[in-house]
């Protein structure tokens, strides 16, 4: 079972303050109370092993009382203010609130994070596009480089074809026109045969 820092204190006459102080130094946590070892061990630092074995009875009947020789002094009056200042060497270069400082760049740093993100997006985005620019338009050059040779073959046989019918056509002209020539006129010898 624990015992209270104050009951210890009290039944071993001990100032709280300086037990307190010791139990920190020793990295006692009492703020469940004292486990039974952690009592035996301040007993043994502030020497309460031999005052307790002189305290205890020789016999059932018999008790001895070691007495109380000791001048016990009230606690001095401290002072309720205390300033650290003159105890201090140097300055210290610090900010009011350095954890603000710290929110403010961390926010900074996620804006830029998040506009760093935004702008590979960007980037792959137009990537992409451009990409796909580019097949449709390798695609379209491929398809236009085809028909401009398909072209070629057909305008070639077409032109051919053009020709030979235009001078076909220039030729049957020509015939024909022998049939539209005005008759030759009769020479007088002609006519005179002609008359007889």
């Amino acid at each position: 079972m624990n015992t209270s820092l104050s009951k210890f204190c009290k039944d071993n006459s001990l100032p709280k303050s300086s037990v307190y102080v010791r139990c920190q130094e020793l990295n006692f946590d009492v703020s469940d109370g004292l486990t039974p070892s952690m009592v035996e061990q301040l007993r043994h630092e502030f020497d309460l092993q031999s005052k307790q074995q002189e305290e205890t009875p020789l016999s059932p009947t018999t008790v001895v009382d070691s007495g109380n020789h000791k001048i016990v002094l009230s606690a001095p009056q401290l002072p309720q203010r205390y300033s650290l200042e003159g105890l201090r060497t140097g300055e210290a270069i610090q900010f009011d609130d350095p954890l603000a400082v710290a929110a403010a760049f961390l926010q900074d740093a996620d804006v830029l994070q998040v506009a760093m993100q935004q702008d590979l997006e960007a980037r792959a985005a137009r990537l992409e596009a451009t990409k796909q620019a580019k097949a449709a338009i390798e695609a379209k050059r491929q398809k236009l480089e085809l028909e401009a040779r398909l072209y070629q073959l057909q305008t070639q046989n077409l032109d051919s074809s053009l020709s030979a019918e235009t001078l076909g056509l220039q030729s049957e002209l020509g015939k024909l026109q022998q049939f539209t020539q005005p008759a030759p006129t009769p020479t007088p010898q002609e006519q005179s045969s002609s008359q007889s």
